[in-house]
């Protein structure tokens, strides 16, 4: 898993896996850097990156190095914000925004195949997309994060979680978040091997952090 910001998802992946390896501190500032992973090719079935690739110097580079340390038939969960002309950098790492289309056109030009992309977070995107907005036109000051009400966010929770009843059958059409998941189905660029048997979940015994 990549990223610290996975933490709930981590909770929901522990009762799958008999291993969870995290990538974060300075394992994943060198990943966004320098785009290394201190681990083998064919290491993992399944990694998730949460917020992550937006922060990366050259996203395509980082995508290549994931795709190089997942198994064939292995999985990428990318999670980015969306929507370019969202962009603003106040109080955020982040270096870009991406669409469906420029997002896809990373996975495939690193070589993998996508299985789903779609936008997430659609409910609350009427109301944060303004205030993104805003912040692009309001000289804000940076680094001054802002304490949510424990109501408000339990109800924002609460409107994000609805949505999963949704995007498991089809493809949202917006939203403040992209999401998509991708295979590597290649050995090379030349040949095609046959469909993986292996769990797409790792069977090891622990949960251990990055070297």
């Amino acid at each position: 898993m990549i990223g610290s910001e996975s933490s709930s998802l981590r909770d929901q992946l522990a009762p799958l896996c008999e291993e969870l390896c995290f990538v974060e501190g300075e394992s994943l500032r060198v990943l966004q850097e320098d785009g290394t992973l201190c681990f083998e090719e064919e290491s993992f079935d399944l990694i998730c990156a949460i917020n992550t690739l937006s922060e990366a110097h050259d996203d395509g580079v980082m995508i290549s190095e994931l795709r190089r340390t997942l198994t064939l038939g292995g999985l990428l969960l990318l999670a980015v914000p969306a929507h370019p002309w969202l962009y603003t950098n106040h109080g955020s790492a982040m270096i870009r925004r991406y669409t469906r289309r420029s997002l896809a056109k990373r996975l495939v030009d690193s070589g993998l195949t996508p299985e789903r992309n779609t936008y997430a977070n659609s409910l609350l995107f009427a109301l944060s997309a303004p205030a993104a907005l805003a912040a692009r036109l309001i000289d804000a000051p940076k680094g001054r994060a802002r304490q949510i009400p424990r109501l408000a966010n339990e109800l924002c929770y609460r409107a994000f979680a609805a949505e999963r009843f949704v995007s498991r059958h089809v493809d949202l059409p917006i939203g403040e978040t992209l999401v998509a998941l991708a295979r590597r189905t290649e050995a090379t660029g030349w040949l095609l091997p046959e469909p993986s048997k292996r769990r797409v979940l790792p069977r090891i015994a622990s949960a251990q952090p990055a070297c």
